[in-house]
């Protein structure tokens, strides 16, 4: 999918030469023509256009200044957003909000505020080191739970904030402090789609959207492809641990499953964390356990039986040593992101080793953000995101 990416971005890279040989003497000779002609064709590959290199803040910036053109789009309230231009501060009290705005946006410092359980992730996460910007973001306006102290807010002069749509109140206050709110919507791949389209028509960036948004399909498509050879019974049968005997029914987790080729017991109980015992369990015997990367919840406390009340050694899958953390990269893999082909990727390795025994995790790691976020990893960072999985 490397091809689809650039030549998209190989043609805006052409074009924008051609504008700048416009702007210079005219006296420039066919000899000059022909350098910077063929000095594009070599490099456009090279130039990946996903815009998160170092010129990215100032192609936004000079966006932001020149274009007074307003821009106009539909948030998931149904609600008609119209900004006077580029916004150049933006605050989001959303927790994935981060590293989707840097897939599309690149290295800028517009992301003046975020929640503190982003900043959290952040920390922990390998966008640290791709978008050193964001740890320079305000937290203090907003607290995990979404409730933003208004005043503080208004101090960090936000152009837009972004607030889950089911906040009515939250948005209410804001609207009435005149901020400009822009709601989004949680829970299926529709929704992602939705959130990267509205920060690609925010930033002009409506190409670079609609590539990302191709690209994660043929990625999910070459493991579609291989699961679509098994039958339902070749299907493995696991349960996603949110916490601490809490397990994830219905939700987005059903989407990965899926199309990864396995089997949720609990993937049809209403709710994305819910108490069950140990006889549950049990009755499921899972033969995998993945444990979400919002707890702290670690597979030795199920594979060394840890926890106090609860025999996890009759389970099949601490049995056979099958209990997984879920990675986070840019950000936690668990709920819906741009990393998602990556998580359904491992999670099919996993599940179906013969099938997929071609397949190299840190390949595949590591081509995606170099095709995602023109960001080469180091075998360090490689290390962090897919070697603490069993710890």
């Amino acid at each position: 999918m490397k091809t689809f990416l650039r030549k998209g971005w190989s043609a805006i890279i052409v074009v924008s030469m051609l504008l700048m040989l416009t702007a210079c003497s005219s006296g420039a000779s066919k000899t000059d023509m022909s350098e910077v002609s063929n000095e594009t064709s070599e490099n456009s590959t090279k130039e990946i256009s996903n815009e998160t290199s170092d010129d990215s803040t100032k192609e936004v910036s000079d966006e932001a200044s020149g274009d007074s053109t307003k821009i106009v789009f539909e948030d998931q309230l149904g609600k008609t957003i119209e900004l006077d231009g580029v916004p150049k501060r933006v605050a989001s009290t959303i927790m994935p909000f981060p590293y989707i705005f840097y897939a599309v946006v690149g290295n800028t410092d517009y992301l003046v505020g975020a929640n503190p359980s982003s900043l959290i992730a952040y920390e922990d996460s390998v966008l640290k080191y791709m978008y050193p910007e964001l740890a320079n973001a305000n937290t203090s306006f907003v607290d995990t739970s979404f409730v933003v102290n208004v005043e503080e807010l208004l101090k960090l002069k936000p152009d837009v904030v972004f607030q889950w749509n089911y906040m009515d109140d939250e948005i209410a206050k804001m609207e009435a402090a005149g901020l400009t709110v822009v709601a989004l919507q949680y829970g299926t791949l529709e929704d992602l789609e939705t959130w990267i389209r509205i920060i690609g028509t925010m930033f002009q960036k409506e190409e670079r959207a609609e590539a990302l948004i191709e690209y994660f399909h043929e990625n999910v498509d070459e493991v579609e492809e291989k699961i679509s050879t098994l039958t339902t019974e070749d299907y493995v049968k696991i349960i996603a641990l949110s916490d601490n005997m809490k397990v994830t029914g219905t939700g987005f987790s059903n989407y990965w499953v899926e199309n990864s080729g396995a089997i949720n017991p609990a993937g049809e109980l209403s709710g994305e964390d819910l108490n069950v015992d140990m006889e549950q369990i049990l009755e499921w015997n899972p033969e995998i356990i993945y444990i979400g990367n919002f707890t702290e919840l670690q597979p030795s406390d199920l594979l060394e039986n840890k926890l106090e009340g609860q025999d996890w050694s009759l389970v099949k899958a601490v049995q056979n040593g099958q209990v997984y953390k879920i990675p986070i990269g840019g950000y936690r893999w668990d709920p819906p992101g741009v990393e998602t082909p990556l998580m359904i990727k491992w999670l099919a390795k996993i599940q179906h080793p013969d099938l997929f025994k071609d397949m190299d995790m840190r390949e595949e790691v590591s081509e995606f953000y170099q095709e995602v976020y023109d960001f080469t990893l180091s075998d360090e960072m490689l290390d962090e995101i897919l070697n603490d999985i069993q710890n």
